[in-house]
């Protein structure tokens, strides 16, 4: 009988005790859902209300206002960023995958050296050295422990839907920012360059946000368990950045002839003086006249006259003596 009461006595008490430990639980659960640690929204929210956008047109700034379409020039380089909307406050995001699909033949996504979490590779997440706003906050690695790094085009093969930026990342430890305090912002940015004119399709494929641990949040193309909505964008690249005139531009105008560098005119070259005689008197002793004849013999031949015509004169006057 005793042991009865006993028993009857303790069951308010163990109740009251189950009762207790139960409502402590829902006070932790509460908590840690404030916290952090209850990283999904009740179950009232709907995660489709969540949408993935590619901007196409980044020059005011990575998601500022979401552009579906743009133009660039060929040999242009530009960004398209990958945004969100539609987040919950106090359920930021901790995990992310995404593949950008675009025609490689129009658009080159260049790769980039892969160092420590791969932060600052291309796609860009929007962490590390280069963030937009405030972040996703930090913890975050693109890696996969070295295996998965971001790339610009991870698909061999080439044309439209072939060129693939890869981009997947998870932060296990936070701090967290994006869905924390805001509920839209910059997930990442590709960065490309046009190498041919045409019009290229931009899709995105394989998209996952998840909490922060690890349970999904949204997905798209395909989707897994809670849908998300995700829309592309398309750019548009007009040729070369000087334009060049085409066969459907009309005739053009040959351009004008160039003239050839003016040469210098000298004045002509003075006439040379004409020869003058220069008599040079012959030289003393044996030698030739000027004209190169002998002179010598001149000289003897006029002395030789002079002392004939005067021998003749002595002659006469001895003869007109003797005649007297």
């Amino acid at each position: 009988m005793r042991m009865a009461t006993i028993r009857n006595r303790a069951r308010p008490v163990l109740l009251g005790l189950l009762v207790a430990a139960a409502l402590l639980a829902v006070t932790a659960l509460a908590t840690m859902s404030r916290l952090g640690g209850n990283t999904q929204p009740a179950a009232a929210q709907d995660e489709s209300s969540i949408v993935v956008s590619l901007d196409a047109d980044t020059a005011d700034g990575p998601c500022t206002d979401i552009d579906s379409s743009a133009s660039h020039a060929t040999g242009e380089s530009y960004g398209v960023a990958i945004c969100v909307q539609g987040l919950y406050v106090d359920f930021p995001i901790g995990v992310l995958s995404f593949d950008v699909l675009y025609d490689d033949t129009l658009n080159a996504a260049p790769d980039v050296a892969d160092t420590g979490p791969g932060l600052d590779d291309n796609p860009d997440v929007n962490a590390g050295t280069t963030f937009w706003g405030d972040g996703l906050g930090d913890g975050w690695d693109c890696s996969g422990g070295g295996l998965a790094y971001p790339r610009g085009d991870k698909d061999a093969a080439s044309g439209a839907g072939h060129g693939d930026a890869f981009l997947s990342c998870r932060s296990s430890l936070g701090p967290w920012r994006l869905g924390d305090n805001e509920t839209s912002g910059v997930i990442a940015v590709v960065s490309f360059t046009a190498v041919a004119a045409g019009t290229d399709t931009l899709t995105i494929a394989n998209g996952l946000l998840g909490y922060t641990d690890a349970t999904e949040m949204g997905t798209c193309n395909p989707v897994v368990a809670n849908p998300m909505t995700c829309n592309g964008a398309s750019d548009a690249k007009g040729g070369a950045p000087v334009p060049v005139p085409t066969s459907s531009a009309g005739p053009t105008t040959a351009p004008p002839p160039v003239a050839p560098p003016p040469t210098e005119i000298l004045p002509p070259a003075p006439a040379a003086p004409a020869p003058t005689t220069v008599i040079v008197a012959p030289p003393t002793g044996s030698g030739s006249a000027a004209d190169g004849s002998p002179w010598m013999p001149l000289v003897w031949l006029l002395a030789g006259a002079a002392g004939a015509t005067i021998a003749a004169g002595g002659l006469l006057r001895l003869a007109k003596g003797r005649q007297r």
